[in-house]
């Protein structure tokens, strides 16, 4: 596991810019799954909040929202994003999802109707996690994960990616061989999430794909990949401007409109606190 205090240092303005929110059926998925409609009742808590995307589009549904992340910068967009909203029955707590156990009840948002985890749940301590949210579920409620793949992969693609196979070379050359993760390097959860919570108890477990497609320019492809822990700023230090022209030669090379469009599937998992 990576030092997760510093996974994302320094991204929060690249990630409030440029990462993409889910799609609108994803959201739909946990309406539908959960019982969400138009009348506020209990508490969200949104693990690895970020930029407070899931938190804040799920925020109507509920009296109370709680988002925890890591990184403060991250939590700064968060907020900013609730008051852009009008939205004010939220709470941003500077806190890893692993020290739930430090938090009252009343710091956590209360007995919680849903949790959820968007593109967060993989960098946790998954096992420990699960166990922790379990007795802070009300009955009925339960774990709602949701993740994006990023815009290339790094790991061992299934299929043929041309745009990958412009990108991980420049990448590679200015971070080395293995992928990144802040101060350390990136090992995939060895078991998919559905596997973790049937094995934390949980019930009524489904899986959903999500498939959408999504328009990118230069800029915004740069962008994204200064939001991640793999290729971010902070990471290529004194070698980002050597880093950006490279990576801005080999787009243009590739696609000389500078467009991008990739075809993504979102993935969600569910799963209901048992008995």
């Amino acid at each position: 596991m990576p030092h997760a205090h510093d996974l994302f240092a320094g991204t929060a303005e690249y990630y409030a810019r440029y990462r993409l929110d889910y799609p609108p059926a994803v959201y739909e998925a946990a309406r539908s799954a959960f019982a969400l409609d138009d009348t506020p009742r209990g508490a969200l808590l949104d693990l690895g909040t970020g930029t407070g995307f899931v938190a804040l589009e799920l925020a109507r549904h509920f009296e109370r929202v709680v988002g925890l992340d890591i990184d403060a910068e991250m939590l700064r967009f968060a907020r900013e994003g609730a008051e852009a909203r009008g939205i004010e029955h939220t709470r941003w707590l500077h806190l890893p999802a692993e020290d739930l156990a430090t938090l009252d009840g009343t710091e956590a948002g209360g007995p919680c109707r849903l949790v959820t985890a968007g593109s967060a749940f993989h960098w946790m301590d998954q096992p420990r996690v699960l166990d922790l949210l379990r007795d802070r579920l009300e009955p009925g409620g339960g774990v709602f994960l949701t993740g994006l793949p990023g815009f290339i992969s790094l790991d061992d693609a299934t299929e043929p990616d041309p745009i990958a196979e412009v990108i991980v070379p420049v990448i590679r050359k200015h971070l080395g061989e293995r992928r990144r993760a802040g101060s350390g390097t990136y090992s995939p959860p060895p078991k998919r999430w559905e596997v973790f919570l049937a094995e934390a108890g949980y019930e009524g477990i489904e899986v959903g794909y999500v498939p959408f497609t999504a328009d990118f320019d230069l800029d915004g492809v740069v962008g994204l990949l200064y939001s991640t822990s793999f290729a971010n700023r902070l990471l290529l230090g004194d070698r980002v401007e050597a880093f950006e022209a490279d990576l801005r030669a080999a787009l243009l090379a590739f696609e000389p409109s500078g467009r991008y469009q990739r075809q993504y599937e979102a993935e969600f998992v569910l799963g209901r606190r048992g008995a």
